[in-house]
């Protein structure tokens, strides 16, 4: 064995084999953002919409190769919903309790992700629907409405 061989041998041994992209890791509790489906952030896990999003992305993935990560940092009160909701779409999920799992409120509480790249253009969350502005009234008429 060259020496080369046998340091890198013991530097995997020692620190584990080299990742890729170990800051996205971190960031999406151990995937890669180009496999991510649709992301539930640790401030919005509470919110109905966000349940709700899950749910749906869930059915429409039901039966493909999708995945459900869990940040396992939170209460069981919080994810217990997401867990049932992916029980019963039939898709896997796992709790992700590692260095990668943090409690930041920007930080990854659910991920739907894909055994491979999918390159999804917008992961989070949705936007709440809000409802379109009423229209300025003009001219001098206003006043007396």
């Amino acid at each position: 064995m060259a020496d080369d061989d046998l340091q890198q041998h013991l530097n995997n041994s020692i620190y584990g084999p080299p990742q890729t992209n170990p800051d996205e890791r971190r960031q999406y509790l151990g995937s890669l953002r180009e496999r991510v489906f649709l992301r539930i952030r640790n401030q919005d896990i509470e919110l109905p919409r966000a349940l709700t999003a899950m749910q749906t992305a869930l059915t429409a993935q039901q039966g493909s190769d999708y995945k459900l990560l869990i940040n396992g940092k939170m209460g069981p009160e919080l994810t217990a919903p997401y867990m049932t909701a992916a029980s019963k779409a039939n898709i896997q999920f796992t709790m992700v309790n590692d260095g990668t799992a943090n409690l930041r409120p920007e930080g990854s509480g659910v991920l739907l992700v894909a055994r491979q790249a999918i390159n999804q253009p917008d992961i989070d969350l949705p936007a709440p629907e809000t409802p379109a502005p009423k229209p300025e009234k003009k001219g001098w008429f206003h006043f007396f409405s």
